[in-house]
């Protein structure tokens, strides 16, 4: 059942943050530094980097002359004095960026850029692959979490809004110093609009505590991204920010098949929230997990009012047409009350409460608290949650337009 497993279930950084004392309200700390750097004088338009070919003493970041790590040109970009009105664009030539090649991890992104990597879909070996890790003390110092807890490759921070465009990003050497850490390939303080790229990518091993994504207080846009992890896929949850912070604080994760299929592949769950996440899904395929969605991550700070969560034809208007087939133990679970789920016009295990043999609903179903099954499992104490499915609802014609005036008779 599903309270069984939730007993074992142990997000390993969260438990760090209990055994540390952890109360709401406002952390303190910076977000990462980068080293000295020589301001730009120009307006900076773009940074090139290759890891093969280029240098971060002797390269000036432009195309004849990268740099050859993401650090230094992240770090020149955040020394700029001046950048072009219409931004500034880091491109990333196919090669591995790993600590052998200068990166340091993990890499902090902290101001707006957009970040293209080349030769996507050929694999990490092949394509543009951020491939380390390193101590994540940002978030360990937001949530006062124990040292040598949190691990990642890249960390986006506040006020860092950034697209991301044909890279994967993950580690192909990976080992965690111990049964409290945790690691992900993706912290998201800051914001990121993602497009054919990879989380997660690279990994191997099966150490639990490895995972994809975590949106701590962030916002996560993604088209046709593959996301993978040995516990979960994408973690939402509300951290305390520092009060200089433009972050509304409150979490959000939007994926969608845009160009190319749109996967996440988790081992216990794909993607998991505290209750405060806005969760939006439309053509995403949920595979491999023992559950595609849950809310059952331990809050780190109280969580007053509950996320939208939009798989289908609800608030956000999302399209559905996701992939709900192959969950292990159940696809949707709800451990907490008052959590609204609408999940229309969605493939599900066929045959499973109430679901035809193609795997639909022909007729809409709200589950309520006690409903157990394989496609929705919502706890009996779940006092208010709900889940909906059916098909999508059919819209409501637009009138054509308003009638012309009324002919005045011809008198006779």
């Amino acid at each position: 059942m599903l309270s069984a497993w939730l007993s074992r279930f142990f997000f390993a950084v969260v438990a760090a943050m209990a055994i540390a004392g952890i109360v709401s309200g406002t952390a303190c700390t910076r977000w990462g530094q980068p080293g000295p750097v020589t301001p730009t004088v120009a307006p900076l338009t773009s940074l090139y980097v290759d890891p093969s070919t280029g240098s971060d003493t002797a390269g000036n970041g432009s195309s004849a002359k990268p740099y050859k790590s993401i650090t230094k040109a992240v770090a020149v970009l955040a020394a700029a004095k001046s950048i072009s009105s219409n931004g500034v664009t880091i491109f990333l030539a196919s090669g591995d960026y790993n600590a052998a090649n200068g990166e340091k991890f993990p890499i902090v992104v902290p101001t707006k850029v957009s970040i293209m990597g080349s030769n996507y879909g050929t694999g990490p070996k092949s394509g543009t692959f951020i491939d380390g890790i390193g101590e994540d003390r940002i978030f360990e110092s937001l949530v006062h979490a124990p040292a040598h807890t949190a691990y990642a490759t890249l960390e986006v921070v506040p006020p860092a809004s950034i697209n991301f465009t044909d890279v994967y990003v993950g580690a192909s050497k990976l080992s965690l110093p111990s049964s409290h850490a945790a690691y992900f390939s993706l912290d998201l303080i800051g914001a990121m609009n993602a497009s054919n790229s990879s989380f997660g990518a690279g990994i191997v091993t099966s150490l639990r505590n490895v995972n994809g994504v975590l949106v701590a207080s962030g916002s996560f846009t993604c088209g046709s991204c593959a996301i993978r992890g040995n516990d979960f896929g994408v973690a939402a949850l509300t951290v305390p920010l520092p009060t200089t912070s433009p972050s509304s604080g409150v979490p959000s994760i939007t994926l969608m098949r845009a160009t190319a299929d749109s996967t996440i592949a988790a081992k216990i769950v794909d993607i998991i929230t505290d209750g405060s996440a806005n969760v939006t899904a439309s053509g995403e395929a949920f595979e491999l997990s023992k559950y595609a969605f849950e809310d059952s991550l331990a809050p780190i700070v109280p969580v007053p009012v509950r996320g939208t969560v939009d798989f289908g034809g609800g608030a956000v208007h999302s399209g559905g047409l996701n992939a709900f087939i192959g969950a292990r133990n159940s696809e949707i679970a709800i451990v907490r009350g008052s959590e609204t789920i609408v999940a229309l016009d969605d493939f599900w295990n066929p045959n499973q409460q109430r679901a035809n043999r193609n795997g639909q609903y022909t007729n809409e179903i709200i589950f309520g608290s006690g409903a157990s099954g394989k496609n929705v499992t919502i706890l009996g104490n779940a006092a208010g949650s709900t889940v909906t499915v059916g098909p999508a609802a059919v819209p409501t014609p637009t009138p054509s337009g308003s009638p012309g005036p009324t002919p005045t008779p011809t008198p006779t």
